[in-house]
């Protein structure tokens, strides 16, 4: 098995223990000395602080689910980084109604390789939304909207993310985990502010097109866009789900999904709606391969809300 294979199932150990509030499974997944940094619970050092502030204090849920988008890991010998999305929905429901607590965030994870496998040596994580009842966590430190990122950023992208700590990947990717890996490169350089990072995910001549209308051509004028966005609200979190991904020689078409559940419209979670995943628009964009290097050429970002049923137990959302 490769070592991001290896990797990409003690994260979903991870998520698992932490939506089964289990958090006492972390002890198998960590090193003991295993440091945290979390915008909601605070900063930790060694398992037994983790695990205590990873501990729901809050009332006793009956309705649980985690999700993982936007997944990189990149390896170099014998340690690892690894970024990665998560949306979060838990909640009580009575019978007749479901009380609905939604949040999302970034994490970026270390590792190193052990005797007994991958363990996570440091986690960072920045909270971007929240929604619902945050009573029921009334103990977390939840976003300031007047200031960046919401609170004091956990994660500096030009230091933590993968593609900072380890420059070049020892382990070879197929074309289309270089795509979908180059579509979370534009998502992480844009949400966390790291223009360099970001611009890296397409070419100069990009053009952005907002439905059948461009909305900017080159990659200055595109940034510029982006920035100013960046300044109307705290955090920025572009969570896609990777539905298809089209490679013809060196050209590509890939075909994502954004997820914004806090970003419904007129939709509604219920209990009726509790199976309906929510999207709010479609991605189809163009890439071709530059000195063996996949970017983006044209971007077609179609707003409006949609939804998919599926009652799968799925952490993992790509269909690719």
């Amino acid at each position: 098995m490769r070592k991001r294979d290896e990797i990409k199932q003690v994260f979903e150990k991870y998520i698992t223990a932490l939506e089964e509030f289990a958090p006492e499974r972390l002890r198998e997944l960590t090193t003991e000395e295993v440091k945290g940094h979390f915008s909601n619970v605070g900063e930790t050092s060694g398992q037994d602080e983790l695990i205590q502030a990873l501990t729901w204090t809050g009332m006793k849920m009956n309705v649980s689910r985690r999700q993982i988008v936007n997944f990189v890991v990149r390896t170099d010998g014998e340690r690892a980084q690894q970024s990665a999305y998560e949306m979060v929905l838990m909640g009580y429901d009575n019978g007749s109604f479901l009380f609905p607590f939604e949040y999302g965030g970034k994490y970026v994870n270390s590792y190193v390789h052990t005797e007994e496998g991958w363990k996570i040596c440091e986690i960072r994580y920045d909270m971007d939304w929240e929604k619902g009842n945050t009573y029921f966590a009334k103990d977390w430190k939840f976003i300031d909207y007047k200031i960046f990122a919401g609170h004091r950023p956990m994660i500096s992208s030009e230091y933590d993310s993968p593609w900072a700590v380890i420059p070049e990947n020892d382990e070879e990717l197929s074309d289309e985990e270089q795509i979908q890996e180059n579509m979370f490169k534009y998502s992480f350089g844009l949400d966390n502010c790291d223009w360099t990072l970001h611009k890296d995910s397409y070419t100069d001549d990009i053009v952005f097109y907002s439905g059948d209308s461009v909305m900017e051509a080159g990659a200055r004028n595109l940034i510029n866009n982006f920035k100013n966005t960046s300044h109307k609200e705290p955090a920025l979190e572009h969570a896609i789900k990777i539905v298809d991904i089209q490679v013809n020689g060196d050209e590509a078409i890939l075909i994502g999904y954004r997820i914004e559940p806090h970003r419904l419209g007129s939709k509604n979670l219920n209990r009726d709606t509790l199976h309906q995943n929510f999207y709010s628009a479609r991605y189809r964009n163009k890439l071709k391969k530059i000195e063996g290097k996949w970017k983006m050429y044209e971007i077609h970002y179609k707003a409006g809300v949609f939804f998919e049923t599926s009652r799968e137990k799925k952490h993992y959302v790509d269909e690719f």
